[in-house]
């Protein structure tokens, strides 16, 4: 059985065997945290749990929610906003088992606390050895307002606790955010 509580923590705590870098959040476009992503392609809908340096150690057991590093940019905001999702728990595939299928051109859609929806896009979907993962450029980026998802990929170690591969998917923001309106059920 894979221990993914260790496998996710290395995204966050360790990706390269370190802790993220720190960097100043700034200012989103719509002013609100991210609250849930929707990822058409795969069929994903999650809750976005903030996580950051002072609570790095207590990674939340819950393979279908995703985890965005506060510490960081905000969605919408210049950067590069980080959010992670476990690759596999105890009971099979988590929430971004199937991060690494999503294609150049796919959209992921971002809906913050204030009901805001942002719009990115793919633009890459890489595998890195877990050594090799480049973290400077996961974390930080150009002014520009872009999106990793990070998780675990590859085989387990139960010796190294964690799995052998990192998946990163980068999106840029498309266009400005607007009203998010779920659809709910007519009245009766």
């Amino acid at each position: 059985m894979k221990i993914w509580l260790t496998s996710f923590s290395v995204f966050i705590l360790i990706i390269l065997g370190c802790q993220p870098p720190q960097s100043y959040a700034a200012e989103s476009l719509t002013g609100s945290k991210p609250e849930f992503i929707k990822i058409p392609a795969l069929s994903i809908r999650a809750e976005i749990a903030p996580f950051g340096l002072s609570n790095y150690e207590q990674i939340p057991p819950d393979g279908e929610k995703v985890f965005w590093y506060e510490d960081g940019v905000n969605p919408g905001g210049p950067g590069n906003a980080v959010i992670a999702g476990h690759f596999d728990d105890y009971v099979g595939p988590a929430v971004f088992y199937h991060l690494h299928e999503l294609k150049t051109g796919d959209y992921i859609y971002i809906v913050t606390e204030n009901d805001y929806i942002l719009t990115y896009q793919v633009e890459d979907v890489e595998t890195y050895k877990r050594a090799e993962a480049p973290v400077k450029s996961i974390f930080h980026g150009s002014g520009k307002s872009k999106l990793n998802l990070v998780t675990c990929s590859g085989y387990y170690s139960k010796k190294e606790k964690t799995h052998s591969h990192r998946t990163v998917v980068t999106a840029a923001l498309k266009g400005k955010s607007y009203p998010y309106q779920p659809i709910t059920e007519p009245p009766l």
